[in-house]
């Protein structure tokens, strides 16, 4: 419930006018809006800054004017604004990043909220890559993921009018919340595209762990700190030794890979075990959780063949995990209300992705061991993905998303279409399965059937596919 200040108007009105104006900015009275809808359906997903309920939107912008920006553009509910606030951002960036050598915690604010709501910035051809690196550059710059120097010479030379040299300023809790949230979206993302680093975890990021546990100054602290602890058992999954991108050792290779999936498991059962009371039924903590367990069961989808020469391995049962973890995900996400999911995060969107990619893959899955029956009596790929389709076809009309004056759809939109070109696809292919089905999710009312366009998919689920989720056909970098 957001108990910022009711009196928009009277908020709206507060500070100074001096503030640089562009196109298509918004009024005092929305930037008091936006700012309210962040805090009350975004922050929470990606809690990576704790933002005051008594700060004002003309505070914000004075204090944290790149912050600001973003926020104003990921809240904005009406496509054209965010187009062209989006275009300001990049501009903006720009200038800090190349122009004006910018280093400060302000413009990593500002990235980590374009890079965490980026899925909404549709028409404004953002390389996920690019800023995502932008702000594992910037971090390093501002020495965030190291400890602050107590006995550095070059604090010498920083001398005051008294001749007294400069002390450095301990690290704040808004600087221990940005380099975490910079690990988190930085190692979500590259998760997702398999093409970049994220932001290596040092024993600094682990005392910024800690304290932001022991302090808890935000309710959504204790949210980041769960999001932070099992994205670390993923990045482990990502760096193991069965990758190819990963250092392979000979002590590595003859330890067999039932070792270290039991063993990521018990670290993350050990991470539940931990999560506050408050929070063991918290969606988004839940959805994290199972996304993660995913992560460590699915791994047996590329390892199979060589797996199978391995006697105490057990990839069946594995892959049976990942339809219970998909199953329990799915059962998460449809407990939250159309409405809410204007404030999904990259990191939901690409959960949901992950979700029905593998989904799929387990539907068609032909092995002699595996009874791709029992995949749909456990999780009906086709119910899922309707149902997932009917949401968020609601989503703009339910949330008031304006997409008037505007050559492209929201969000919500244009994947319900993207999801409804690809299921005849789909359809087709599980067509030789029994179509009885006991599902224990939501199904879908009968009604009309709505004319698809006729499109072929192929078995593998292409990453580049997936990607259109989030970047527009034409996408170019620039």
């Amino acid at each position: 419930m957001d108990d910022r200040p009711q009196n928009l108007a009277l908020s709206a009105a507060e500070g100074s006018s001096s503030e640089e104006t562009f196109d298509n900015e918004p009024s005092g009275f929305e930037a008091e809006q936006y700012l309210s809808f962040f805090y009350t359906y975004k922050a929470k997903y990606f809690p990576f800054v704790y933002i005051p309920p008594t700060t004002t939107a003309q505070q914000l912008r004075h204090d944290r004017p790149i912050l600001w920006l973003c926020i104003m553009t990921v809240a904005s509910r009406s496509t054209p604004q965010q187009q062209v606030l989006g275009r300001k951002i990049r501009d903006t960036l720009a200038q800090e990043m190349m122009l004006k050598s910018g280093q400060t915690i302000d413009l990593l604010l500002g990235l980590l909220t374009y890079i965490g709501w980026s899925n909404y910035q549709i028409h404004s051809k953002p390389s996920l890559s690019v800023f995502t690196q932008l702000a594992v550059s910037l971090v390093y710059d501002l020495g965030l993921n190291r400890p602050v120097p107590r006995d550095n010479p070059l604090v010498a030379l920083c001398i005051q009018s008294h001749n007294t040299p400069m002390i450095p300023t301990p690290r704040t809790m808004e600087e221990r919340r940005a380099v975490l949230g910079c690990f988190l979206i930085t190692s979500i993302v590259s998760s997702f595209l398999q093409k970049i680093d994220a932001l290596r975890w040092t024993p600094h990021l682990d005392e910024c762990l800690e304290v932001l546990n022991e302090k808890h100054e935000s309710p959504i602290d204790d949210i980041l700190v769960q999001q932070v602890r099992m994205q670390l058992i993923v990045e482990k999954v990502t760096r193991g030794p069965w990758n190819d991108g990963a250092i392979k050792t000979a002590e590595h290779s003859n330890v067999p890979l039932c070792f270290y999936l039991n063993a990521l498991q018990s670290q993350l059962q050990e991470v539940k075990s931990k999560i506050p009371p408050y929070l063991k039924d918290n969606e988004i903590v839940l959805a994290h959780f199972y996304s993660t367990q995913l992560t460590i069961n699915e791994t047996v989808l590329s390892s199979l063949p060589s797996s199978n020469n391995q006697a105490d391995f057990q990839p069946v049962e594995r892959l049976y995990a990942c339809i219970e973890s998909v199953k329990s995900w799915f059962e998460i996400f449809f407990t939250i209300p159309p409405i809410a999911y204007v404030g999904f995060p990259f990191s939901i969107f690409s959960q949901l992705v992950r979700c029905l990619s593998t989904l799929y893959r387990l539907s068609i899955l032909e092995d002699p061991a595996w009874e791709r029956k029992s995949v749909q009596k456990t999780a009906d790929l086709l119910v899922i993905f309707d149902q997932v389709i009917k949401n968020m076809e609601q989503v703009a009309a339910i949330a008031g998303q304006d997409n008037n004056g505007s050559t492209g759809e929201d969000t919500f939109s244009r994947t319900a279409k993207m999801f409804r070109s690809i299921r005849p696809g789909w359809e087709a292919k599980l067509g030789g399965l029994d179509s009885e089905t006991v599902s224990t999710l939501p199904t879908l009312p009968v009604g009309t059937d709505i004319p698809l366009p006729e499109v072929t998919l192929t078995e593998q689920v292409d990453k580049d596919w997936l990607m259109d989720l989030f970047l527009p056909p034409n996408y170019q970098f620039q």
